[in-house]
């Protein structure tokens, strides 16, 4: 396969996995946007196909939260920290942009200055850090997979246009190669001991593959970690048939009671009857405060418009309860916080405000329209 062609290759498998990658990016910024709804009648057909696999349906999840608060100051500070490297990604695109595009309008060659003196692909570079940004920001499995496959996409894309500036500019580019890093500042030690390369394309092709599939390995690895993190993390209470999740920080002792406030109502407690209808169903059930609204919760006020609403001086006596059947994915026997990691499906019941202070229930509502009906959001 001559240099050229093998160019074009790698830019068609390139560009196929950031048109993806565009849309993850999209999908998170529309998300609190007038339009999320719309948009995610889009996507929703193939999430739920995925969603709704017992084997495939672990790569729609997400591994951290994105509206939850938890008691782990790591998770609660990724979706800050995503957000600082997915700007400062781009911004670095930007500048790598310019010198780039400078160079070709006035016929100077090849870029080995400014930032370029330090990095081979600092575009690519900018790229990894931006693309690492909006995956701690929308944290899915399958992200974490595309991500991944993206950074071998980059490194390929950029072994074949060193090959093509070798053979353009000759030992120049050599020389500059011998300097610099291709997407860090600095050369690492011990990596020219652990790369060699094969005689044969099939040799290469395989030692690649084995490469990609380690990398997979640890990358999911480490995210069932942040996942089995933020799972413990959780302000959350558990019953043998029962998830109660609090989306805000909570005493342990003040979630039990907002709960048993609420369920000590008798036409809270014919509700939940009705709707269990004699069988043994499970429940995935959110506490929040009354006046927060999180529309990938099932709850009331959704009104064709979907942004958050969590103010930090709400009354500390005021709870909702968000009560919700759960569909298991693959009818799974499950408990507790089992519920959670294997939910298909949730289907509300009822929303109930609790008045802490005066140990009573005050309002109760059905839910009869919410934003994102079933589609995997990042709540859990």
């Amino acid at each position: 396969m001559s240099v050229g062609v093998e160019t074009k290759t790698v830019k068609r498998t390139f560009w196929g996995a950031a048109a993806f990658y565009f849309l993850v990016a999209f999908e998170f910024f529309y998300m609190a946007s007038p339009f999320a709804v719309y948009f995610y009648s889009v996507y929703q057909p193939v999430l739920n196909f995925f969603n709704q696999s017992p084997v495939l349906g672990w790569l729609v999840d997400f591994f951290m939260p994105h509206a939850t608060q938890t008691s782990s100051a790591l998770i609660n500070m990724h979706n800050i920290a995503g957000a600082v490297l997915a700007i400062l990604g781009f911004l670095a695109f930007c500048v790598g942009a310019c010198q780039v595009y400078y160079h070709k309008l006035a016929g100077k060659g090849a870029v080995t200055g400014g930032c370029y003196q330090f990095i081979r692909h600092p575009q690519y570079a900018s790229f990894i850090i931006c693309g690492f940004g909006i995956l701690l920001m929308w944290p899915r499995y399958i992200v974490l997979i595309m991500f991944i496959t993206m950074l071998f996409a980059y490194y390929l894309l950029a072994r074949a246009e060193e090959k093509e500036c070798e053979a353009k500019f000759g030992q120049s580019y050599i020389d500059y190669k011998s300097r610099t890093g291709m997407f860090l500042p600095f050369k690492v030690p011990f990596y020219q001991k652990l790369t060699f390369t094969p005689k044969s394309k099939f040799s290469k092709f395989i030692v690649l593959l084995v490469m990609y599939i380690l990398v997979l390995a640890v990358g999911i690895g480490i995210a069932r970690e942040l996942n089995s993190l933020t799972l413990n993390s959780l302000y959350a209470f558990y019953t043998t048939d029962s998830a109660y999740v609090s989306v805000a920080e909570i005493e342990p002792d003040k979630l039990v009671g907002v709960i048993d406030i609420a369920l000590a109502d008798q036409e809270v407690i014919i509700m939940l009857e009705n709707a269990a209808q004699n069988q043994k169903i499970k429940y995935l059930n959110y506490v929040l405060p009354s006046q927060w609204y999180v529309p990938e919760i099932p709850m009331n006020g959704y009104n064709g418009f979907v942004p958050h609403s969590s103010p930090q001086n709400y009354d500390r006596n005021m709870y909702k309860v968000i009560f919700n059947k759960a569909e298991i994915r693959g009818n799974k026997e499950v408990n507790g916080i089992g519920i959670i990691s294997n939910i298909a499906e949730r289907e509300p019941v009822v929303e109930v405000w609790v008045n802490v202070a005066e140990q009573k229930v005050v309002k109760i509502q059905k839910i009869d329209k919410i934003a994102y009906e079933n589609i995997p959001v990042a709540v859990y």
